[in-house]
């Protein structure tokens, strides 16, 4: 009896887990494979302008390249800015911002922008360090003495640049889908977005590892609420977009309308599929919010042309943090931005220094660059998400700011 009961008892176990993994399998299908097919021709929607006369020619070969790839991905639609010494040189749109019903992307459709909100966010967190409201280099219990204290203090510094241990997103059998990748929580700010994890153990020792972490992004932006006096979105439009008139960038779920939102999808081959409905609340800081790629390249402008920040803030926000032993980190990682050289702007002989932040959302991706040597800024947004979108807009943001060195190289 006791022998029969038991294996009734695991066989329930047994049916239960399957029957869970196969809801898991079943709904990662349902969203990550395109049925539907796009309308014809929907590639055939597109505008594109430039505010300078001199940079009309950029404009012209920039939307030609981008329609190329969006063809070539049979993306939903594509997105793309690019500023040149101060100027904007070029804004371009092609595709739908929504499939159905029927609506063209423009130059103000929103889109997500994932993991550059990190970017946002570091600009954010050193104009309050230049304002002296923070201090990369004492514990976050300086301004946030509720959250709980580990063997080891850990600092803003450490949350900019994923040093910190606070794991990134995890498996929770608990909650379905099992990940806190994906919510639909909302969360009132950004110090009650920290009950995702704060309870949890650091991954290593803060300050002895590297860890990319939306998450740590998260508390960064609870204590930079604390330190500010006010909800974190408050803070960055305070300090950045407003400042800025690039108010079209915006934390998703604070958003009045959606009118100028895109639909984010999945597709692949001429199909796409409607990703899950998400509340991005639960990380505004690391990946919850939406934008254009003309406020983007707008942001990237201004830092380069010191607006925005003190030239040793931006100095000290876009150098590589080193590890422990003085080595850097595996991903080129400052203070919310990735910085190093690379040959994909002009050629294997030449090394461009580069400096830039790319975004995946459920939907959407996205990427920011900034090539400082040549004053050039460049965003493409995507809310077609396909295997190949994420590193496919970031060659063709290389291709458009390699398009502008080799004209000017030609000129000298």
């Amino acid at each position: 009896m006791i022998v029969k009961t038991s294996l009734k008892v695991i066989a329930v176990i047994l049916i239960t887990i399957a029957s869970y993994a196969g809801a898991v399998q079943y709904w990662a299908w349902k969203w990550e494979t395109p049925s539907k097919a796009l309308p014809a021709g929907h590639l055939t929607f597109n505008e594109s302008f430039s505010e300078e006369a001199s940079g009309n020619l950029w404009a012209e070969s920039a939307q030609v390249k981008m329609t190329e790839l969006a063809t070539q991905l049979q993306s939903v639609s594509m997105s793309g800015a690019m500023t040149v010494d101060g100027n904007l040189a070029w804004v371009g749109s092609v595709g739908l911002a929504r499939v159905e019903p029927l609506e063209e992307a423009t130059a103000t459709t929103q889109y997500r922008i994932g993991s550059v909100s990190k970017a946002l966010t570091a600009v954010a967190m050193m104009r309050m360090v230049e304002e002296g409201l923070l201090d990369l280099d004492v514990p976050i219990q300086t301004y946030l003495p509720d959250y709980p204290q580990h063997d080891a203090d850990i600092t803003l510094r450490q949350l900019a640049s994923h040093m910190s241990g606070i794991r990134h997103y995890g498996f929770d059998i608990r909650r379905f889908p099992p990940t806190d990748s994906v919510s639909n929580e909302h969360y009132v700010d950004a110090i009650a977005a920290l009950e995702q994890f704060k309870g949890d153990d650091l991954l290593f020792t803060p300050g002895q590892g590297f860890n990319y972490s939306t998450h740590g992004y998260t508390l960064l932006s609870a204590v930079m609420q604390a330190a500010g006096g006010k909800r974190f979105e408050a803070l960055v439009a305070d300090l950045v977009t407003q400042p800025l008139g690039t108010t079209s960038t915006q934390a998703e779920s604070e958003l009045q309308s959606t009118k100028l939102l895109a639909g984010f999808y999945s597709s692949d081959g001429g199909l796409y599929g409607e990703t899950p409905e998400q509340n991005l609340s639960n990380k505004v800081a690391g990946g919850g919010f939406v934008s254009t790629p003309m406020d983007l390249v707008k942001l990237g402008r201004a830092l380069l042309s010191e607006q925005l920040l003190k030239p040793e803030s931006f100095t000290e926000m876009t150098t590589v943090q080193p590890m422990y032993d003085g080595s850097e980190n595996q991903q080129g990682y400052a203070l919310g931005w990735r910085h190093y050289e690379t040959r994909h702007i002009l050629d294997e002989d030449n090394q461009v220094d580069v400096i830039h932040h790319g975004g995946r959302s459920f939907g959407a991706d996205t990427f920011l660059l900034l090539v400082p040597e040549y004053n050039i800024a460049v965003a493409i947004t995507t809310n077609g998400q396909s295997e190949e979108s994420r590193g496919e807009i970031q060659m063709l943001a290389y291709e458009l700011a390699g398009m502008v060195i080799r004209e000017r190289m030609a000129g000298d």
